[in-house]
C-alpha cells in the first residue's frame, strides 16, 4: 500500500478554505452526532431514518463537523489529550482544539513507478549444503524456497526518476543492473583469511585519524584504486555533497598512506576514515579485472557516463568558475558548451571567469619544473630591483627569499599553476612589495593580465590575521597577493627568425605563441613565513587537517598568516628561534605537535 506523503504541509489558506466551502455545499443527510445514550434499537431506526433531513438540525450539523473532521484530503495529526480528555469528560471532543499537524496527501506521479525490493546478494556459498543450517528444513520446502529465490533473481524493473544531479524538470529512464553475485564456497573463504596481512603501521594502530600527522608518499601502491575513488569524489563535489566530498577525502588519505598494497578487504576496514563502503568499492574494483590496469570501480564507470556531470566538469575546470556557477550555467542557464557561455553569458561573467574562458586550453596544460624555476627566478630578480638589493648581497640575508610552493614542492613533474612566496627579514622591505613587483613585470611584458592584487597584510600592518576577522576563511588569501597570468614575451619571428619581443611583433601583427601560464605570486613578512610555506605546501587534505588539528588539539587558529589562541586571541609565536625559512616551518610543525615531515611526505590528494 502506498504510504501517504505528508512532507509538505500546506498552507493555512490550503488546509481551512477548501473545507469550509465544502461544509457549506454538502447535504445534511452525510453527518450525524454521535451519542453515547443511544440503544441498538436506536441505532436501527436512525439508520432507516438518516436520509431525512429533518433528522440533523443546524446546530448539530456544525458539531458533527467539529467532531468528526473532514479527511478527504488531508491528514491530521492529534496530540493524545484529546483521547485522555474526551474519556474524562465521557464524550467525544473537540479535535481542532488538539491538531498539532496537518498535511495534504499528495499523488503519485504516474511517471513513477514503485520497483521491486532488490534481492539481498549472496555473498557466501557453501559448499557442502548437507552441513549448512538448511540440513533441517524438508526437501521439498527447500527446493520450494531455491525456485522463489531463482524467480525473484531475474532482475530489477526499469524505474523512471529524476535526475539525481539537478532539480531538472525533465525525466529519463535508468536501467538498474541486478546486484553481482560474489560466489565464494567456504573453503576459498577459509583460504582467504588464511592470507597474511602486513603487520599495520602505528598511525593505523594508533587509528591516527589526521592526515597532517603521518606520512603520505607520491605513487603510492594502491594509486589505480585510489584514482577510482577521486571521480567519485569530484561527483560528490559536483554536486554539492560538502559532506560526502569531505568523507571521501579522508578515506583516499588514508589509502594513500598505507604503505602496502591492499589484498583483502580487513586491511580497508582497519584504516582510520575507512567503513564497509570504501571496503566494499574495492571489492567490486577487484572483481572487473585481473590486473590494476583493466580493473574499475562500476559507480565510478557511471559517474564517467553521465552526461550531466561531463557538462558540469568541462565548466568547473574554467579558471575561477566553482561547482555552484558550474551547476547554475547548466541547471539555471541550460548552457552545455564553451560556445554557449561565450554566446549568451559573456557580460554575466566577472574578469577571472572571462580570462578562464579565453585560455581554458592553454591553462590546462601543465608547467614543466623547469619552467617553473624560471618564472621563480625572474620574479626574485624583479623583487631585487624594486628594493635595490645589490648583487653583492645576493643569496645573504639581506637577500629576499622566493620558494616555490604548491605541487612543486611535493615534488610534480608538471604543476597546474605556479605559487610562489616572497619575503625577507626586514618587513620594510616586503611592505606592500606585490604592488611594485607586479608594476615591474607588467612593464617587462611577463604579465599580461592582473586578475587580483590584495594587499591585505599590509593594510594590517603585517600582522597575523586577527582571530575573530569577518574574512577568516581559511586564510591562506590573507595575505599579499597577486593573482597574474603570465606569458614569456621573448620568441621567434616566424617570418625572419630572428628573437623578437610582444611589443616589437604587435606592430607588425604578429602573435605571441607563448602559452599563458597562471601564476601566483605571495608576500609573507618574514615573522610568519613558515606558516606561509607550511600553508601552502601540503595537499588539501593535509593543510585541511593541520587546520582542525590546530582548532581541535590546541585550541589554536592556523593560517598561512600565523597563528593565534582561540580562547585569548593573541598571537602564537612558533618559529620565532629559526634562522631560515626552512628553520621555521619545522619549527611550526613541531609546535602545533603534528611533527615534522618534508613536502615529498604531505601528498594526501
Amino acid at each position: 500500500m502506498p504510504s501517504t506523503n505528508i512532507s509538505h504541509p500546506p498552507s493555512e489558506d490550503d488546509s481551512i478554505r477548501p473545507n469550509k466551502r465544502r461544509r457549506l455545499s454538502r447535504p445534511s443527510n452525510t453527518l450525524r452526532t454521535p451519542t453515547t445514550s443511544s440503544t441498538a434499537s436506536d441505532d436501527e431506526s436512525s439508520a432507516s431514518e438518516i436520509g431525512s433531513p429533518s433528522r440533523v438540525q443546524g446546530d448539530e450539523v456544525e458539531a458533527a463537523s467539529t467532531l468528526i473532521p473532514d479527511l478527504t484530503d488531508r491528514v491530521l495529526v492529534i496530540n493524545i489529550d484529546w483521547i485522555t480528555k474526551s474519556i474524562l469528560a465521557e464524550k467525544l471532543l473537540p479535535v481542532e482544539p488538539f491538531i498539532v499537524y496537518t498535511a495534504r496527501p499528495i499523488k503519485k506521479p504516474k511517471t513513477q513507478t514503485t520497483p521491486k525490493p532488490a534481492r539481498t546478494p549472496i555473498t557466501y556459498v557453501k559448499a557442502n549444503p548437507d552441513t549448512s543450517s538448511t540440513s533441517g528444513i524438508p526437501k521439498e520446502q527447500y527446493n520450494g524456497i531455491l525456485s522463489r529465490a531463482q524467480a525473484d533473481a531475474v532482475g530489477v524493473p526499469e524505474s523512471t526518476h529524476r535526475r539525481r544531479l539537478g532539480d531538472r524538470s525533465s525525466l529519463h529512464v535508468k536501467t538498474s543492473a541486478p546486484p553481482r553475485l560474489h560466489r565464494t564456497t567456504t573453503s576459498e573463504f577459509e583460504a582467504e583469511s588464511d592470507i597474511s596481512i602486513p603487520e599495520p603501521p602505528s598511525w593505523v594502530k594508533s587509528h591516527e585519524v589526521y592526515a597532517c600527522r603521518r606520512s603520505t608518499f607520491a605513487n603510492p601502491p594502491n594509486a589505480a584504486f585510489i584514482a577510482e575513488l577521486q571521480k567519485i569524489r569530484k561527483a560528490r563535489i559536483l554536486t554539492l555533497d560538502e559532506i560526502g566530498e569531505r568523507a571521501y577525502a579522508t578515506s583516499i588519505s588514508s589509502i594513500s598512506a598505507y604503505p602496502y598494497y591492499i589484498s583483502h578487504p580487513a586491511e580497508i576496514l582497519q584504516l582510520p576514515g575507512c567503513d564497509t563502503r570504501i571496503a566494499s568499492l574495492w571489492a567490486d574494483w577487484r572483481a572487473t579485472g585481473d590486473t590494476d590496469d583493466e580493473r574499475y570501480i562500476p559507480a565510478a564507470r557511471e559517474l564517467d557516463n553521465n552526461e550531466d556531470l561531463k557538462i558540469l566538469k568541462q565548466f568547473y575546470d574554467i579558471w575561477g568558475v566553482g561547482a555552484e556557477t558550474a551547476r547554475k550555467f547548466y541547471f539555471t542557464r541550460g548552457w552545455k558548451e564553451m560556445d554557449d557561455v561565450i554566446e549568451f553569458g559573456w557580460n554575466e561573467l566577472n574578469r577571472v571567469q572571462q580570462i578562464g574562458l579565453k585560455y581554458y586550453d592553454e591553462f590546462l596544460i601543465g608547467i614543466p619544473r623547469s619552467e617553473v624555476e624560471t618564472i621563480n627566478q625572474i620574479v626574485l630578480d624583479h623583487a631585487r630591483k624594486c628594493r635595490n638589493i645589490p648583487r653583492s648581497a645576493y643569496n645573504t640575508t639581506s637577500d629576499f627569499v622566493s620558494v616555490i610552493v604548491g605541487g612543486y614542492r611535493r615534488g610534480k613533474d608538471k604543476s597546474g599553476d605556479v605559487d610562489l612566496i616572497l619575503s625577507h627579514s626586514d618587513e620594510n622591505m616586503t611592505h606592500e612589495l606585490v604592488l611594485d613587483v607586479v608594476s615591474a613585470l607588467e612593464q617587462s611584458g611577463w604579465i599580461t593580465h592582473t586578475l587580483t592584487l590584495n594587499t591585505t597584510t599590509s593594510n594590517r600592518g603585517q600582522q597575523t590575521l586577527p582571530y575573530r576577522s569577518a574574512g577568516g576563511g581559511h586564510g591562506f588569501d590573507s595575505l599579499d597577493k597577486g593573482l597574474v597570468v603570465w606569458q614569456d614575451p621573448n620568441f621567434l619571428n616566424p617570418s625572419t627568425g630572428s628573437p623578437t619581443t610582444t611589443n616589437d611583433a604587435a606592430a607588425s601583427g604578429i602573435k605571441n605563441p607563448n602559452i599563458h601560464r597562471r601564476v601566483d605570486i605571495i608576500i609573507s613578512p618574514w615573522r610568519t613565513v613558515g606558516c606561509a610555506v607550511l600553508g601552502w605546501s601540503g595537499a588539501t587534505t593535509f593543510e585541511r587537517d593541520i587546520r582542525r588539528w590546530a582548532k581541535k588539539e590546541k585550541q589554536w587558529k592556523f593560517d598561512s598568516s600565523g597563528i593565534r589562541d582561540r580562547a585569548t586571541g593573541q598571537t602564537v609565536d612558533l618559529e620565532g628561534p629559526g634562522k631560515t625559512w626552512e628553520e621555521r616551518e619545522k619549527l611550526v610543525m613541531e609546535g602545533l605537535g603534528i611533527g615534522w615531515r618534508p613536502p615529498g611526505e604531505r601528498w594526501t590528494g
